[in-house]
Protein backbone atom coordinates (compact mmCIF):
# COMPACT_ATOMS: atom_id res chain seq x y z
CA UNK A 1 0.00 0.00 0.00
CA UNK A 2 1.36 3.41 -0.96
CA UNK A 3 1.29 5.97 1.85
CA UNK A 4 -0.85 9.08 1.24
CA UNK A 5 0.63 12.40 0.19
CA UNK A 6 0.26 14.32 3.45
CA UNK A 7 0.96 17.64 1.75
CA UNK A 8 -2.41 17.40 -0.01
CA UNK A 9 -4.42 17.16 3.21
CA UNK A 10 -6.31 20.10 4.66
CA UNK A 11 -6.19 19.52 8.42
CA UNK A 12 -4.11 17.85 11.11
CA UNK A 13 -5.85 16.67 14.27
CA UNK A 14 -3.68 16.03 17.33
CA UNK A 15 -3.90 13.83 20.38
CA UNK A 16 -2.75 15.75 23.46
CA UNK A 17 -1.34 13.54 26.26
CA UNK A 18 1.76 11.73 25.03
CA UNK A 19 1.83 13.70 21.78
CA UNK A 20 1.64 17.43 22.42
CA UNK A 21 2.02 17.13 26.20
CA UNK A 22 4.32 14.83 28.14
CA UNK A 23 3.86 13.20 31.52
CA UNK A 24 5.27 14.85 34.63
CA UNK A 25 7.80 12.04 35.08
CA UNK A 26 9.29 13.95 37.99
CA UNK A 27 5.99 13.72 39.85
CA UNK A 28 5.82 9.96 39.29
CA UNK A 29 9.42 9.61 40.45
CA UNK A 30 8.66 11.53 43.65
CA UNK A 31 5.79 9.18 44.45
CA UNK A 32 8.10 6.20 44.01
CA UNK A 33 10.75 7.87 46.15
CA UNK A 34 8.24 8.24 48.99
CA UNK A 35 7.88 4.47 48.80
CA UNK A 36 11.65 4.01 48.97
CA UNK A 37 12.18 3.29 45.26
CA UNK A 38 13.61 6.34 43.49
CA UNK A 39 14.15 5.60 39.75
CA UNK A 40 17.60 5.86 38.24
CA UNK A 41 18.42 8.80 35.98
CA UNK A 42 17.21 8.39 32.42
CA UNK A 43 14.35 6.02 33.27
CA UNK A 44 11.66 7.99 31.46
CA UNK A 45 11.85 6.50 27.94
CA UNK A 46 11.93 2.92 29.20
CA UNK A 47 9.03 3.75 31.50
CA UNK A 48 6.97 5.14 28.63
CA UNK A 49 7.64 2.05 26.53
CA UNK A 50 6.66 -0.31 29.35
CA UNK A 51 3.57 1.73 30.16
CA UNK A 52 2.37 1.67 26.57
CA UNK A 53 2.87 -2.08 26.29
CA UNK A 54 0.71 -2.60 29.36
CA UNK A 55 -1.87 -0.12 28.12
CA UNK A 56 -2.06 -1.72 24.68
CA UNK A 57 -2.68 -5.13 26.26
CA UNK A 58 -5.55 -3.75 28.31
CA UNK A 59 -7.05 -1.98 25.33
CA UNK A 60 -7.01 -5.13 23.24
CA UNK A 61 -8.65 -7.00 26.10
CA UNK A 62 -11.41 -4.36 26.13
CA UNK A 63 -10.65 -3.30 29.68
CA UNK A 64 -12.56 -0.27 31.04
CA UNK A 65 -10.85 3.15 30.70
CA UNK A 66 -9.88 3.36 34.39
CA UNK A 67 -8.06 0.03 34.17
CA UNK A 68 -6.25 1.08 30.98
CA UNK A 69 -5.08 4.27 32.72
CA UNK A 70 -3.93 2.27 35.76
CA UNK A 71 -2.07 -0.25 33.58
CA UNK A 72 -0.09 2.56 31.94
CA UNK A 73 1.24 4.00 35.18
CA UNK A 74 1.77 0.69 36.97
CA UNK A 75 3.66 -0.53 33.91
CA UNK A 76 5.69 2.66 33.85
CA UNK A 77 6.63 2.44 37.52
CA UNK A 78 7.38 -1.30 37.39
CA UNK A 79 9.85 -0.64 34.56
CA UNK A 80 12.16 0.98 37.11
CA UNK A 81 12.76 -2.43 38.67
CA UNK A 82 10.50 -2.01 41.69
CA UNK A 83 8.20 -4.91 42.62
CA UNK A 84 4.78 -4.90 41.01
CA UNK A 85 3.18 -4.80 44.45
CA UNK A 86 4.98 -1.54 45.25
CA UNK A 87 3.89 0.01 41.93
CA UNK A 88 0.30 -0.94 42.63
CA UNK A 89 0.55 0.51 46.14
CA UNK A 90 1.96 3.76 44.76
CA UNK A 91 -0.60 4.15 41.99
CA UNK A 92 -3.36 5.81 44.11
CA UNK A 93 -0.91 8.62 44.90
CA UNK A 94 -0.15 9.10 41.21
CA UNK A 95 -3.87 9.23 40.49
CA UNK A 96 -4.42 11.74 43.30
CA UNK A 97 -1.65 13.98 41.95
CA UNK A 98 -3.29 13.94 38.53
CA UNK A 99 -6.68 14.85 39.94
CA UNK A 100 -5.23 17.85 41.75
CA UNK A 101 -2.49 19.05 39.38
CA UNK A 102 -2.83 17.15 36.05
CA UNK A 103 0.02 14.85 35.08
CA UNK A 104 0.21 15.89 31.41
CA UNK A 105 1.32 19.44 32.15
CA UNK A 106 4.50 19.92 30.11
CA UNK A 107 4.82 20.72 26.43
CA UNK A 108 6.86 18.10 24.63
CA UNK A 109 10.09 19.84 23.50
CA UNK A 110 9.75 21.23 20.00
CA UNK A 111 6.00 20.71 19.75
CA UNK A 112 4.95 24.33 20.21
CA UNK A 113 7.23 25.35 17.36
CA UNK A 114 5.92 22.49 15.21
CA UNK A 115 2.29 23.50 15.77
CA UNK A 116 3.03 27.08 14.81
CA UNK A 117 4.90 25.96 11.70
CA UNK A 118 2.11 23.63 10.57
CA UNK A 119 -0.44 26.41 10.80
CA UNK A 120 1.88 28.73 8.91
CA UNK A 121 2.16 26.09 6.17
CA UNK A 122 -1.57 26.26 5.60
CA UNK A 123 -2.91 23.31 7.58
CA UNK A 124 -5.88 23.64 9.90
CA UNK A 125 -4.89 22.33 13.33
CA UNK A 126 -7.24 21.00 16.02
CA UNK A 127 -7.13 18.49 18.89
CA UNK A 128 -9.10 15.39 19.87
CA UNK A 129 -8.27 14.08 23.33
CA UNK A 130 -9.44 11.46 25.79
CA UNK A 131 -9.48 13.82 28.73
CA UNK A 132 -11.44 14.71 31.84
CA UNK A 133 -12.84 18.10 30.93
CA UNK A 134 -9.58 19.97 31.56
CA UNK A 135 -7.95 19.76 28.13
CA UNK A 136 -8.73 23.31 27.02
CA UNK A 137 -7.70 24.79 30.36
CA UNK A 138 -4.39 22.93 30.42
CA UNK A 139 -3.53 24.16 26.93
CA UNK A 140 -4.37 27.71 27.94
CA UNK A 141 -2.20 27.45 31.06
CA UNK A 142 0.71 26.25 28.93
CA UNK A 143 0.30 28.99 26.33
CA UNK A 144 -0.99 26.64 23.64
CA UNK A 145 -4.61 27.73 23.57
CA UNK A 146 -4.24 29.62 20.29
CA UNK A 147 -2.39 26.82 18.53
CA UNK A 148 -5.62 24.87 17.97
CA UNK A 149 -8.72 25.91 16.09
CA UNK A 150 -10.69 23.91 18.64
CA UNK A 151 -10.30 21.07 21.16
CA UNK A 152 -12.67 18.11 21.45
CA UNK A 153 -12.48 16.68 24.97
CA UNK A 154 -14.00 13.21 25.39
CA UNK A 155 -15.44 14.20 28.77
CA UNK A 156 -17.48 16.95 27.12
CA UNK A 157 -18.79 14.95 24.16
CA UNK A 158 -19.41 11.62 25.92
CA UNK A 159 -17.37 9.38 23.63
CA UNK A 160 -13.71 8.30 23.74
CA UNK A 161 -11.07 7.15 21.31
CA UNK A 162 -10.84 4.68 19.65
CA UNK A 163 -14.56 5.12 18.93
CA UNK A 164 -14.86 6.56 15.42
CA UNK A 165 -17.51 9.01 16.53
CA UNK A 166 -15.10 11.31 18.35
CA UNK A 167 -12.94 11.66 15.24
CA UNK A 168 -15.98 12.25 13.06
CA UNK A 169 -17.18 15.01 15.40
CA UNK A 170 -13.93 16.84 14.71
CA UNK A 171 -14.24 16.36 10.94
CA UNK A 172 -17.81 17.67 11.05
CA UNK A 173 -16.69 20.73 12.97
CA UNK A 174 -13.97 21.34 10.38
CA UNK A 175 -16.44 20.82 7.56
CA UNK A 176 -14.06 18.33 5.97
CA UNK A 177 -14.30 14.74 4.85
CA UNK A 178 -12.24 12.40 7.09
CA UNK A 179 -9.95 11.54 4.17
CA UNK A 180 -8.87 15.21 4.07
CA UNK A 181 -7.59 15.02 7.68
CA UNK A 182 -4.61 13.41 9.37
CA UNK A 183 -4.67 12.32 13.01
CA UNK A 184 -1.42 12.40 14.99
CA UNK A 185 -1.27 10.30 18.16
CA UNK A 186 1.08 8.15 20.21
CA UNK A 187 -0.88 4.93 20.90
CA UNK A 188 -1.50 2.38 18.16
CA UNK A 189 -4.74 0.97 19.59
CA UNK A 190 -6.22 4.35 20.56
CA UNK A 191 -4.98 6.72 17.92
CA UNK A 192 -3.88 4.88 14.80
CA UNK A 193 -6.62 2.26 14.76
CA UNK A 194 -9.28 4.72 15.89
CA UNK A 195 -8.37 7.27 13.24
CA UNK A 196 -8.20 4.59 10.56
CA UNK A 197 -11.62 3.29 11.53
CA UNK A 198 -13.06 6.78 11.10
CA UNK A 199 -11.43 7.24 7.70
CA UNK A 200 -8.67 9.69 8.68
CA UNK A 201 -5.02 9.29 7.71
CA UNK A 202 -3.20 7.91 10.80
CA UNK A 203 0.19 9.28 11.85
CA UNK A 204 1.89 7.46 14.73
CA UNK A 205 3.87 9.89 16.88
CA UNK A 206 6.49 7.89 18.72
CA UNK A 207 8.99 10.07 20.63
CA UNK A 208 10.01 7.27 23.02
CA UNK A 209 10.60 4.59 20.39
CA UNK A 210 7.70 2.43 21.56
CA UNK A 211 6.94 0.95 18.15
CA UNK A 212 9.16 -0.60 15.50
CA UNK A 213 6.91 0.41 12.63
CA UNK A 214 4.17 2.88 11.84
CA UNK A 215 0.92 2.33 9.95
CA UNK A 216 1.32 1.26 6.32
CA UNK A 217 -1.60 3.50 5.40
CA UNK A 218 -0.15 6.55 7.14
CA UNK A 219 3.16 7.68 8.60
CA UNK A 220 5.49 7.29 11.58
CA UNK A 221 7.18 10.26 13.25
CA UNK A 222 9.60 10.07 16.16
CA UNK A 223 9.97 13.80 16.82
CA UNK A 224 8.39 17.17 16.05
CA UNK A 225 11.04 17.59 13.37
CA UNK A 226 9.85 14.37 11.74
CA UNK A 227 6.31 15.72 11.74
CA UNK A 228 7.38 18.87 9.97
CA UNK A 229 9.15 16.78 7.35
CA UNK A 230 5.94 14.81 6.77
CA UNK A 231 3.87 17.96 6.29
CA UNK A 232 5.94 20.31 4.12
CA UNK A 233 2.97 22.53 3.26
CA UNK A 234 -0.43 22.23 1.67
CA UNK A 235 -0.19 21.57 -2.02
CA UNK A 236 -1.95 24.24 -4.06
CA UNK A 237 -4.82 22.72 -5.96
CA UNK A 238 -6.72 24.34 -8.74
CA UNK A 239 -10.38 25.02 -8.08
Amino acid sequence: MNPPDLATLDAILFDLGGTVLEVRHDAVAKVLARHGAAPAAGWEAAGERAGRRAMERCLREHAPPAEVWRAFFVGMMSSTGVPLELSERAFPEVRAFHREHHLWARVLPGMDEALKALRARGYRVAAVSNSDGRAQAILADLGLGERFEFVIDSHDVGVEKPDARIFLLACERLGLAPARCAYVGDVMAFDVEGARGAGLVPVLFDPYGCYDEGPVDGAHARSPEDLLALFPGRARRSA
